[in-house]
């Protein structure tokens, strides 16, 4: 039986964010996705880790990459490779925001609060990767986007739980978002050193989403020369 791969979207997103590498990793690992929405972080991790037996990879982005590491953090013992696309490892610097777009998307404006976060997500060329995120985020609903929101001042500093990781990691940045900078990813891959860095030029948040099969490339290369070579 293959290991199995966790997948963990961004906020407000679902499957469709990795609908690329669920096909074009599943000759090598068993692909499964969660969208998770608990009150906390912490809740969303013990909620997988209680849902799952044994070990697995788990590949996460930004708001998902947040829940991965918090599950690293937990039971670093089942995680056999983690992939992390354009997360933040510290806590929220600007709390006060967060609860104003919580607010809003609760209080009648989350169109326009999905149209501003594409706006920053993802380059303005890129049409059909804000067309996919647009129809993610509607599919969502107010009240997961919001949950997900306020889950997001819960979120621990986990540049300690990173720095003590023996887990071969691969880290995929877009180097044009303008959420999470590739500073944040140069940074992680500083920490851990025999972690994987990839930068994407022109990609903004989503990297699974906006450079699709490049991802799945460089996905299945880790996977065979790190993840399935250590379980040999």
């Amino acid at each position: 039986m293959s290991l199995p791969i966790i997948f963990l979207p961004a906020m407000p997103c679902d499957g469709r964010m990795y609908a690329d590498q669920i096909e074009g990793v599943s000759d090598l690992v068993s692909p499964s996705v969660y969208v998770l929405a608990e009150r906390t972080f912490a809740e969303s991790a013990d909620k997988l880790l209680a849902s799952t037996s044994g070990d697995f990879i788990l590949a996460g982005t930004a708001y998902g990459g947040c829940i991965a590491m918090e599950v690293l953090a937990k039971a670093p013992e089942r995680v056999r490779g983690l992939w992390l696309m354009n997360c933040q490892p510290g806590a929220h610097a600007n709390p006060e925001a967060v609860r104003a777009t919580s607010i809003r998307i609760r209080s009648g404006d989350h169109e326009r609060v999905i149209a501003e976060f594409a706006d920053n997500a993802i380059p303005s060329d890129d049409s059909d990767s804000r067309a996919t995120f647009v129809r993610m985020a509607r599919d969502a609903g107010t009240e997961i986007f919001a949950g997900q929101s306020d889950a997001t001042l819960t979120r621990s500093d986990r540049w300690s739980t990173l720095a003590s990781s023996n887990v071969p990691t691969l880290l995929i940045w877009g180097n044009a978002d303008r959420f999470v900078p590739i500073e944040v990813g140069l940074q992680i891959a500083d920490l851990i050193p025999h972690a994987r860095f990839e930068s994407l030029d022109g990609c903004g948040h989503f990297p699974s989403l906006e450079r699709s099969s490049i991802c799945t490339r460089i996905a299945r290369d880790w996977m065979i020369n790190n993840v399935q070579r250590d379980m040999r």
